[in-house]
């Protein structure tokens, strides 16, 4: 059994290597441009520095708006979809279309709401809050699917109501979870929110797309080397108080 496993993945992997055209000597050869591209990215330059910093402001206000107002939506979406708090008929379609909704990108969100509202930071906000929304509801279900019973039949014993036992017994219960999660989605969506702008939804992408495409490399790599140090500060501040709550 474990053989024919081994085969099968084996077969597998040249499958793919084969059907993508994954080629290690075509990367051979695209490595003297890649060196090229980076020495026309040296040295950075650092009069567009403001610029980019007021992008990155931009990109982590509108992470952290989205990610705010996804987390309060969720709540409800994410006990409708819990199997052990909620009842068939309604868990099931409430499941189906948080996987539907999931399934769309951030970016295609932000090409929708482009279209509908106009460019800006304001259809990257909404992007945001349409795909955080999904993906925590989902995050916040299983959390829930996987409290302790004891807590809740316990409290269930005393009389209480449905919205007694969920405030009593399952809330106290997920609620550093669900902080936890919106801390990490958070972190997802300064990642995300950088390349909102070049599709015209705001924040540090539009420099990023804007110097690219006038061919000025050093006042890209200026802008490429903010987007790292701001997603560095957010991952580690995010970490820390993600530790805290475990």
């Amino acid at each position: 059994m474990t053989r024919a496993a081994i085969f099968t993945a084996l077969v597998l992997l040249a499958w793919l290597v084969w059907d993508t055209g994954a080629d290690p000597v075509r990367l051979a050869r695209g490595v003297p441009w890649i060196l090229d591209f980076i020495r026309r990215m040296m040295p950075p330059d650092l009069r567009v520095l403001p610029a980019a910093l007021a992008g990155a402001l931009t990109t982590v206000e509108i992470a952290l708006l989205g990610t705010a107002v996804a987390a309060v939506l969720a709540l409800p979406l994410g006990f409708l979809s819990a199997r052990n708090v909620t009842p068939g008929a309604v868990f099931y379609p409430a499941r189906a279309v948080l996987n539907f909704l999931r399934s769309v990108d951030t970016l295609v969100y932000a090409l929708i709401f482009v279209a509908a509202v106009g460019l800006g930071p304001f259809p990257g906000v909404l992007a945001v809050v349409a795909y955080t929304t999904t993906s925590l509801a989902k995050l916040y279900s299983e959390a829930v699917e996987g409290i302790d019973p004891g807590p809740v039949d316990a409290v269930t014993a005393t009389g209480a109501t449905r919205l007694q036992i969920l405030r009593y017994a399952v809330i106290p219960q997920v609620l550093p979870l669900f902080l936890s999660y919106v801390l990490y989605r958070l972190e997802s969506n300064i990642r995300a929110a950088t390349v909102l702008g070049f599709v015209g939804a705001g924040g540090i992408g539009f420099y990023l797309q804007t110097y690219l495409r006038l061919i000025d490399y050093p006042a890209a790599s200026t802008v490429l080397l903010v987007t790292v140090a701001m997603v560095m500060v957010v991952d580690a501040t995010s970490s820390r108080l993600r530790d805290r709550l475990v």
